[in-house]
């Protein structure tokens, strides 16, 4: 094991999956110019849009590069801001979800790296980003229709969940209440 930390970057349009990059690099540079490490060929993505900056402590933050129509994280506008496991990078109609893997990658006997961890870049154009939609509409009718009327299906919508010992005394708490309340009001215990 190395101790490094991987970014894991799934790419959607609309809120529909296109795919999933996985870096390890210092700096990680999105947006429509060519040789940009996430390609997005669209007029709402300016060329140098944003870029993924690796810290000291090996987690990233993202800062927009001026682009035109903004950066948006957990869909509020920054300049620069670190990133955290399910974050969403909104830019124009693309959304980042972030996570943070450990580096599992060995180095054998040769002091290969395992090659079956993708770094490279994406180069999508408009009719590409089309067909794409097209495919995944025709695969998926259930997730990507609620997707479509605004929720998103399966994805972290805030940085916060509740764990179970929460949840355990939150209905220990509701359950002492309603019995409090349902002693000093016999009528209630009938409904």
């Amino acid at each position: 094991m190395s101790g490094k930390r991987l970014l894991k970057i799934r790419l959607s349009l609309k809120g529909r999956p296109i795919k999933t990059f996985t870096f390890n690099k210092e700096v990680i540079s999105v947006g429509r110019n060519p040789e940009a490490d996430i390609f997005l060929d669209n007029p709402g993505v300016s060329r140098d849009h944003l870029k993924l900056e690796m810290t000291s402590r090996g987690f990233y933050a993202v800062e927009d590069l001026g682009s035109a129509n903004g950066t948006f994280l957990n869909d509020q506008p920054i300049k620069r801001e670190y990133l955290m496991n399910n974050d969403v990078v909104r830019l124009g109609k693309f959304s980042l979800w972030v996570n943070y893997e450990e580096d599992r990658r060995s180095l054998g006997t040769s002091g290969r790296v395992n090659p079956h961890v993708f770094e490279g870049t994406m180069v999508l154009s408009t009719d590409e980003l089309e067909d794409m939609i097209h495919h995944a509409q025709e695969r998926e009718s259930g997730p990507v229709a609620a997707v479509a009327h605004g929720a998103p299906v399966g994805l972290p919508t805030t940085r916060w969940s509740p764990s179970w010992p929460f949840v355990l005394i939150v209905v220990v708490l509701t359950y002492l209440l309603g019995t409090i309340v349902a002693s000093r009001m016999p009528w209630a215990r009938f409904f």
